[in-house]
C-alpha cells in the first residue's frame, strides 16, 4: 500500500532491510520518520523516553537492543531539533536481578549522554513511582509505575528485538515496555500480564515502535534461545500494528498470543487490511519456532498463578525450591 491519502492517525508499518552502517541506519529512520509522522510529534515534544530491551548485563545478540541502533535512532532525532529531553531507560527486574546501572555502563549507553545534548540515562528503579489502579476483565488492579512519565514524558519509543519467549511466545514491542515496571520482583505481576501489559503501555505513552532487527532469538527464550541474523528494519506508529506485522514476519499467529489477544480486546490491534504497510514483508519473512525446555513448563506455571508465584519466589520454602533446581541446571545471572 501507499501513503498516499492515507490519514495521519492511520497505523504505517514502515519495513525494509536494515541498513549497516551507522550513517545509512541514520537516514533510515530519518525516512521512518516522515512515513509515520514522528518528526511533526518530536518537534512539539519537551521530552520524550526510548526504551531498548536489555535484559541481560552486556550486550547479547537476539537478546539486548544494540547501543548502535538506540544512538542512530537518537542522532535522526537531534535532526529534527537540539532541545527535546530524551530519556533513555530500563528498570531492573527478575528473579536475582542485576544491577541495570551498571548494565547501562557495560554496553555504553551512558556514552550517548556524552555524544548528545539533552540525553539522560535513567535506571527506572532508583527514581519515584507512584500507584495507579487499572480496568481489567479480572477487575482493578493495582500497579507502580515511574512518575517521570506523568510529569515530563510526552510519548515513548519502544526499541525491542525480534525474538521468542518461553512465557509469552514472542516479545516484541508491548512486551518490551514491561521493562519500565520499577519493582525488581516485578515477576509478582506476571499472572496479569496479558491483561494489563497492553494497558501499561498506553498509560506509559508508548506511541511509536523500532526494531533492532540485526539479530533476532529463536528456539527458546527471552535470553537463552539461539541467536540468528536477519537485518531487518521496522517502525510503526502503532504498537499493535507493529507486533501484529513483526509475529508475521517470524511465523506466529498474533491471535495465538495471550496478551495481543488481550490487546484486541481492548482494541488495540488494528484490523489487518487497514495497516499501510510500506515494503515487501514476503521478502523479510524467517520462521521462527518456539522450544520450551523442561524448565520452562513450572516456571510458565508460575507465570500464569499467582498462588504458584508465591511459593517459587516469596514463600519460606522458595530459596530450597530453587536451590534443589540449581543442583541441576545452571543460575541464572
Amino acid at each position: 500500500m501507499d501513503l498516499d491519502n492515507k490519514s495521519i492517525m492511520s497505523p504505517v508499518v514502515f519495513l525494509e532491510k536494515l541498513d549497516e552502517c551507522s550513517e545509512s541506519l541514520e537516514n533510515q529512520f530519518s525516512r521512518s520518520f516522515s512515513a509515520l509522522y514522528l518528526a511533526e510529534d518530536f518537534e512539539k515534544a519537551k521530552a520524550i523516553f526510548i526504551k531498548p530491551n536489555l535484559t541481560y548485563p552486556t550486550y547479547k545478540k537476539g537478546v539486548t537492543t544494540r547501543k548502535a541502533f538506540v544512538e542512530s535512532l537518537v542522532a535522526a532525532l537531534r535532526q529534527i531539533n537540539s532541545t527535546t529531553e530524551i530519556y533513555i531507560g530500563e528498570g531492573e527486574g527478575g528473579y536475582n536481578s542485576f544491577s541495570m546501572t551498571e548494565a547501562f555502563k557495560n554496553m555504553g549507553f551512558f556514552e550517548l549522554k556524552k555524544e548528545y545534548p539533552r540525553v539522560k540515562i535513567v535506571n527506572l528503579s532508583k527514581i519515584p513511582s507512584k500507584k495507579i489502579e487499572i480496568e481489567t476483565p479480572r477487575g482493578s488492579y493495582k500497579i507502580a509505575l515511574p512518575e517521570i512519565f506523568f510529569n515530563e514524558i510526552n510519548f515513548s519509543i519502544s526499541c525491542p528485538v525480534p525474538k521468542v519467549h518461553c512465557m509469552t511466545k514472542v516479545s516484541l514491542s508491548y512486551k518490551n515496555q514491561w521493562g519500565c515496571l520499577p519493582d525488581v520482583m516485578r515477576l509478582k505481576n506476571h499472572y496479569m500480564f496479558d491483561y494489563i501489559s497492553s494497558k501499561v503501555s498506553g498509560i506509559l505513552k508508548f506511541k511509536y515502535a523500532f526494531l533492532d532487527g540485526k539479530y533476532g532469538l529463536n528456539n527458546n527464550g527471552p535470553m537463552v534461545g539461539d541467536p540468528v541474523e536477519v537485518n531487518w528494519f521496522v517502525a510503526s506508529n502503532s504498537l499493535g500494528a507493529f507486533d501484529m506485522m513483526v509475529s508475521e514476519m517470524i511465523g506466529f499467529d498474533w491471535r495465538k498470543v495471550g496478551h495481543l489477544k488481550m490487546a484486541d480486546k481492548y482494541s488495540l490491534m488494528p484490523k489487518r487490511e487497514d495497516i499501510n504497510v510500506i515494503g515487501d514483508i514476503d521478502s523479510l519473512k524467517k520462521k521462527f519456532i518456539l522450544k520450551r525446555n523442561f524448565w520452562n513448563y513450572p516456571a510458565l506455571a508460575a507465570f500464569y498463578s499467582d498462588k504458584l508465584t508465591y511459593l517459587f519466589y516469596f514463600s519460606k520454602q522458595s530459596k530450597l525450591l530453587h536451590d534443589i533446581m540449581y543442583t541441576f541446571r545452571k543460575r541464572p545471572i
